[in-house]
């Protein structure tokens, strides 16, 4: 096994792993919009390394921004490496991949002169679980809303940080509010179910599209999201059917005759 760091005019045709095991998991219809996503955004609001077999096939990964770029709602200060998110192919796990590809990530931020690493750990055991992290020298730093922020010092032990508070425009309270939302081939799959039903809803239902962007999270605070009359929807993988029936629910709609 080796470790690629991803570089701008390279195929990018690669990126998602997570997505791409087989069978594929029922969400890889994002996979589309998230590679296209991503391709546009490397070198400004996301960084990734990509763990490839013998065979050069890509089987894992480590997607990253620094944080004065990265799409996440916390100000951080300057210098701080935020890892999104990482995976394994499930074939390869428990083989020392992801030990490889996180040494790598740190051989190239220390040369980089990066200060330490901030990641959101879960309580999901299967994936990003917070006590992965802690096992690699990460320590909590908050808990909050069922999740873990955890730092990884590199030349410094301390980090400043400070969650942004969320505030929702007035828009997003009588429709449909998408917040970025395409970096993760999970939120990408939810985006396009949700712009499937409200045209086939005929327009009764407004939508509004916000791309992620450093500004709009200083803005809203909020990096992704999908939000019904102003209440988050659809965490985690989420198939097309249960997305149309949870609008047409929250608006007392159906769908107009095909």
């Amino acid at each position: 096994m080796r470790v690629q760091r991803l570089a701008p005019g390279r195929s990018l045709q690669a990126t998602y792993p997570c997505a791409t095991e087989s069978p594929p998991p029922f969400w890889a219809d994002g996979l589309s919009l998230s590679r296209a996503w991503f391709a546009h955004e490397l070198g400004r609001s996301v960084e990734g390394f990509h763990l490839l077999n013998e065979r050069d096939e890509v089987i894992g990964h480590i997607y990253w921004a620094p944080s004065e770029h990265a799409l996440v709602p916390y100000r951080m200060e300057a210098g701080i490496a935020y890892e999104y998110c990482e995976w394994i192919q499930r074939e390869w796990q428990g083989q020392g991949g992801m030990q490889r590809l996180f040494e790598a990530f740190v051989r190239y931020l220390r040369r980089e002169g990066y200060k330490g690493i901030l990641v959101d750990g879960t309580d999901y055991e299967g994936y990003m679980h917070y006590s992965h992290f802690l096992k690699r020298g990460f320590r909590i730093l908050r808990e909050q809303n069922g999740g873990h922020l955890l730092y990884y010092p590199l030349s410094q032990d301390e980090v400043r940080v400070e969650p942004i508070p969320a505030k929702l425009p007035e828009t997003c309270r009588t429709g449909i509010c998408i917040f970025g939302s395409q970096f993760c081939p999970v939120g990408a799959s939810a985006v396009l179910y949700v712009r499937r039903a409200v045209q086939d809803l005929g327009g009764r239902v407004p939508l509004t599209e916000t791309p992620a962007t450093r500004d709009t999270v200083e803005r809203y605070g909020i990096a992704d999201g999908i939000y019904l009359k102003g209440k988050p929807a659809f965490f985690g993988p989420v198939t097309e059917q249960q997305v149309r029936r949870q609008i047409e629910e929250e608006f007392g709609l159906t769908s107009a005759p095909g």
